[in-house]
């Protein structure tokens, strides 16, 4: 497996990726602990930044400097507003649709080890429709990714088509983050079924896997699934799952300055190396990368570009 340095200096598009979810504006609030029922906290550093977990996957690409498209809604009103100019900034392409209320937004509390806390109020990001896949040509998609927010009931026809219309060949990268509990059981079943690469942090491939340890858990999903499973694991790095065969990817130690975007921004970077042809571990490792640089800034949207990744680590 080629070192970081080399992966720096070898991105280059080779598959054409498609990042579905979504877009919405985050209240980021620092409390010194998350108050109990009826109590009253103090916080600071309140901030609105715009983020959402493909938004700050697509951030994350787009900094690297590789083409992708996007099928992140942006609705009407005023968080929508915030979400167009942040898209229109990056040069990303604007999927409109003013009919269908505005985007949402997110109340996002941050205790002093960089946990994060959310109260979400959904937006039109709950409102995908099957027809929006026609205008990025699902069937010659080549790597897609998707967030688990968006496998949500009310989203059920448009998922059923995507997982319908979508090249077999084409894996899918899914993070279903914190939303893992509440996606329907048959549609869970039914996205793992369809060539994909899940991507979890530790807790969340204990709950799913149900095993003693994250390895154990993530080893239990793939014999399933057939397909790879990625566990985060911070500064120790990632493990990337085939069966019983278990690699650890080497982390990037960091101060941590809250933990908003980091999944996503290490998606963002898996993509970035898979899209350019790396193997699935110099992916994560280049993930790995991307993810402890977010880790240490404040907010979401946080990703570096490839020059900042360069000089960090020395490369030529």
């Amino acid at each position: 497996m080629r070192g970081i340095r080399d992966l720096l200096y070898a991105l280059s598009p080779e598959k054409r990726l498609l990042i579905i979810g979504s877009a919405f504006v985050d209240v980021i609030i620092h409390v010194p602990r998350l108050p109990n029922s009826g109590e009253d906290v103090e916080g600071s550093s309140r901030q609105q930044v715009v983020g959402g977990c493909a938004f700050n996957a697509a951030d994350a690409v787009a900094k690297l400097g590789l083409p992708f498209e996007t099928l992140i809604p942006v609705g009407e009103g005023m968080i929508a507003d915030r979400v167009r100019e942040s898209f229109r900034m990056r040069g990303m392409t604007l999927r409109e649709y003013p009919d269908l209320g505005d985007n949402g937004w997110c109340l996002s509390f941050v205790e002093p080890d960089g946990e994060r806390t959310f109260v979400s109020m959904s937006g039109i990001e709950k409102c995908f429709r099957p027809e929006w896949l026609d205008p990025v040509e699902i069937e010659h998609q080549e790597l897609l990714y998707l967030s688990g927010y968006q496998a949500d009931r009310r989203n059920e026809d448009f998922i059923a088509a995507l997982l319908a219309r979508k090249s077999p060949a084409a894996p899918l990268l899914f993070d279903p983050g914190p939303a893992a509990d509440g996606i329907p059981g048959e549609m869970m079943n039914a996205i793992l079924a369809s060539n994909t690469i899940l991507k979890l942090n530790a807790g969340e491939a204990l709950k799913l896997g149900g095993a003693e340890t994250p390895a154990l858990s993530a080893a239990r999903i793939s014999r399933v699934t057939l397909n790879p499973v990625i566990v985060t694991e911070g500064a120790a790095g990632a493990l990337v799952v085939r069966g019983e065969a278990v690699t650890r990817v080497t982390g990037f130690p960091t101060r941590v300055a809250d933990t908003i975007g980091s999944g996503d921004a290490h998606a963002g970077g898996t993509l970035a190396g898979l899209m350019s042809g790396f193997t699935l571990e110099e992916a994560v490792l280049l993930g790995n990368a991307v993810a402890s640089w977010v880790t240490g800034q404040e907010g979401a949207a946080t990703a570096p570009d490839l020059g900042a990744l360069r000089a960090l680590h020395g490369a030529r």
